[in-house]
């Protein structure tokens, strides 16, 4: 059994240099650790090829594309048994590969997606509940409308298998997450353990979610058409499944989709995926100030968003 991890940066070549770190110190299981640099026109290609360790396999991308284009770069590199996602604000913490090597060894029947917790650094452990035995699409799709379960924050290895089966969608958004753990949990079953098996930073700047609250509103803008295009993917893919048995989880994504389109000024679309938020998940306060800043001023879409945090 091998493992390549596939690691991914922008603009952190610090952390980078940690996370690659924590990965050469696993042991014979380690066949390469692939970085992937998301065109960030800073000193990452030096500090990486500072290591010197023929393990190492960089790659620089010449435009920046988001983190899904520069993990499907990643993961077209592959060729181990196994491949880890890693970001960059992560770090293995030592015998993670052992720990993965022992949860295979353990499982009943044949699987293709392995699972464990973070430890942060603030001291919180994630995700909070972990599945018994082995999970398929029916339970990773509950699982993932339950809060502090299993969604797409967790440490991943998929089979070579499952990686030559399906791609990260290209896309300048969150949602690709999502979509490619509904993708794998389609067609490959799932293990997960209860250990902490790597740490995650909480400072990592140029986060999806990091930065302040005008950070965050800008990327938002800026991802705002790959939102709703990744989003449309998710429903042509799962929307019958997340019907079936995933209702909070559709609730969510249509919400997200309302907000995107508002965003991109597709008034009339938003209003139609608030009207399924509506139907499939109830009225909330969120619902409810998207549905007024759907009839505002692009500028009262802004103030809503900041005072959500």
């Amino acid at each position: 059994m091998t493992f390549d991890v596939a690691i991914t940066s922008y603009k952190r070549p610090a952390m980078v240099k940690d996370a690659v770190v924590s990965c050469l110190k696993q042991g014979p299981l380690l066949n390469k650790v692939i970085v992937v640099d998301d065109a960030s026109g800073d000193d990452t290609a030096e500090v990486i090829r500072s290591l010197s360790d023929p393990r190492i396999v960089f790659f620089q991308r010449t435009e920046n594309g988001g983190i899904a284009a520069a993990r499907r770069d990643a993961f077209g590199l592959s060729d181990a048994d196994w491949t880890v996602s890693l970001d960059s604000d992560h770090e293995l913490l030592p015998g993670a590969m052992d720990g993965l090597a022992r949860l295979l060894a353990s499982a009943p029947q044949p699987v293709d997606i392995l699972g464990a917790r973070y430890q942060w650094d603030t001291g919180v452990v994630t995700p909070v509940n972990i599945p018994a035995g082995i999970v398929g699409y029916r339970e990773r799709i509950v699982l993932s409308g339950q809060k502090d379960s299993i969604g797409a924050d967790y440490l991943c290895a998929v089979s070579k298998r499952l990686r030559q089966a399906v791609r990260w969608e290209p896309l300048r958004t969150i949602f690709p997450d999502t979509l490619f753990q509904l993708d794998i949990a389609k067609l490959g079953h799932a293990i997960f353990t209860p250990d902490t098996l790597a740490l995650e930073k909480s400072d990592g700047a140029h986060g999806w979610t990091r930065g302040s609250a005008e950070q965050r509103w800008a990327r938002r803008c800026q991802d705002a058409a790959d939102g709703m295009k990744a989003l449309e993917l998710i429903l042509s893919r799962h929307e019958a499944g997340l019907r079936r048995w995933g209702k909070p989880k559709l609730a969510d994504l249509y919400l997200q989709g309302a907000f995107s389109a508002l965003l991109s000024g597709q008034r009339a679309l938003a209003r139609h995926w608030l009207a399924s938020t509506i139907k499939t998940g109830g009225v909330s306060v969120h619902v409810v100030g998207l549905a007024i800043a759907s009839m505002l001023p692009r500028a009262a879409l802004k103030r809503i968003y900041f005072l959500r945090g």
